[in-house]
């Protein structure tokens, strides 16, 4: 009976436990403006909460960038943190993450157009968001 009993709250406690380990934040900030090639604009700090556990680890992420015209040609946007960054190979998507990359902290969108001369028009970007799943 005690071993039955046992079984039933560990059933009933483990799902809660493993729950609370997932999560998902999101975040958004203003953008900048480049108006040459090769320049590199960094996007203001997007900052995972504070109540976010330390070991909590990125699962997925979604973004969404939002530019003032079209993008130039060239155009190479990665996402970073102090010790990674992730490619993106366009204005919005979703990607998993393999790789132990820590989902809390401050995260930032890079942006550089791999060419030289002034841009026509200059790359303006209006808002980046980034919505982050971890566990």
């Amino acid at each position: 009976m005690k071993r039955a009993l046992l079984l039933l709250c560990t059933l009933l406690v483990l799902p809660a436990a493993v729950a609370a380990k997932e999560g998902a934040w999101s975040a958004t900030s203003a953008g900048g403006s480049v108006s040459t090639g090769k320049q590199v604009l960094r996007s203001r700090p997007l900052f995972s909460p504070d109540d976010i556990p330390s070991s909590a680890r990125l699962a997925r992420f979604s973004w969404r960038i939002t530019l003032l015209s079209p993008p130039p040609p060239g155009l190479q946007i990665k996402l970073c943190r102090i010790d990674k960054c992730l490619v993106l190979p366009s204005l919005t998507g979703q990607r998993r993450v393999n790789i132990p990359l820590s989902a809390v902290g401050e995260f930032r969108f890079i942006y550089v157009v791999n060419r030289i001369g002034q841009l026509q028009p200059p790359l303006n970007v209006v808002r980046n968001q980034l919505t982050v799943n971890y566990r």
